[in-house]
């Protein structure tokens, strides 16, 4: 099994954020990122590639409108550099 084929088993147990898959594989994050991109092209019906989106913690901002797997650098509402992770899953529906 490849490890874009255990990622996917993976996502559809419980939502993962890029570092905690790195830590698993004991891989780089653009790495896993990467991954992650060929895992969301993949997926296939009656599956979808979800995510929980990042979100500041100061401010409590989300970057719902994101597409770039990467987590942001920076708050765009607060400017500070405190973002959570997204989380990546994958759902029935």
């Amino acid at each position: 099994m490849t490890r874009r084929e255990e990622i996917e088993g993976l996502l559809k147990q419980k939502p993962y954020t890029p570092k905690e898959l790195a830590d698993y594989f004991s891989v780089s994050i653009p790495e896993i990122i990467e991954d992650l991109n060929h895992v969301k092209l993949s997926v296939k019906s009656p599956y979808f590639f979800k995510y929980q989106p990042p979100a500041c913690r100061s401010c409590g901002f989300l970057f719902k409108e994101r597409r770039n797997l990467k987590t942001p650098s920076k708050c765009p509402r607060c400017r500070k550099e405190d973002i959570a992770e997204a989380r990546y899953f994958i759902r029935q529906e």
